[in-house]
């Protein structure tokens, strides 16, 4: 069985955890798509290699639910998720009032429209605009490069349809600051393109 990407993997992860009934899906702009009820947005090309592999079916309608096939259920049962959660299903963000309790963020701006942010060790930063309405994004692949190459990096997930990405690190030394400069540096090294 392969290993897929953590966009691919969170993807599966997602449908699996809707059951028999299925993920619905809805066309959202710039190639992706967003589960029905929630902020989860994920490019069209991270279904190519469930739906091709055949872990993920429609049925070929759609507007259908997107469901998990035995051999994707397989794949599940091979790979549990790590401990600490690493690459898990989507996980909706609190609710409002939850949110509203919770201590703001600190945001910072960076020359060349980069800004950042960071909550509890997962930093958010937030890609230029193009000029055009839409983000000036990093280089297809390089959420897996990051987390390849910083061992502490555990997940990125993004882009959100504003070009958002976040970035989830775990038992790193290093401070909040350093962190942040960090993650920009990581995000700012790759080649863009345009969403």
């Amino acid at each position: 069985m392969p290993d897929f990407t953590p966009a691919v993997e969170t993807l599966l992860r997602t449908i699996a955890e809707a059951g028999d009934k299925g993920a619905q899906f809805q066309v959202a702009p710039r190639r992706r798509y967003r589960l029905a009820g929630t902020d989860y947005v994920v490019n069209q090309s991270s279904f190519y290699p469930l739906t091709g592999g055949e872990y993920v079916t429609d049925g070929g309608d759609d507007q259908a639910p997107v469901r998990l096939t035995d051999r994707g259920r397989e794949w599940i049962r091979q790979h549990p998720v790590p401990r600490g959660g690493s690459r898990g299903p989507y996980r909706p963000r609190r609710t409002r009032s939850t949110r509203q309790a919770a201590p703001r963020a600190t945001r910072f701006g960076y020359a060349g429209g980069f800004t950042a942010e960071l909550t509890e060790r997962v930093i958010v930063i937030t890609c230029p605009d193009n000029g055009t309405g839409g983000a000036t994004l990093p280089a297809d692949g390089w959420e897996q490069r990051a987390i390849d190459r910083h061992p502490t990096l555990h997940a990125v997930e993004g882009p959100t349809i504003a070009g958002s990405y976040a970035l989830h690190w775990r038992e790193d030394s290093r401070t909040d600051a350093d962190l942040l400069v960090q993650s920009l540096a990581i995000v700012r090294a790759e080649p863009a393109r345009s969403s």
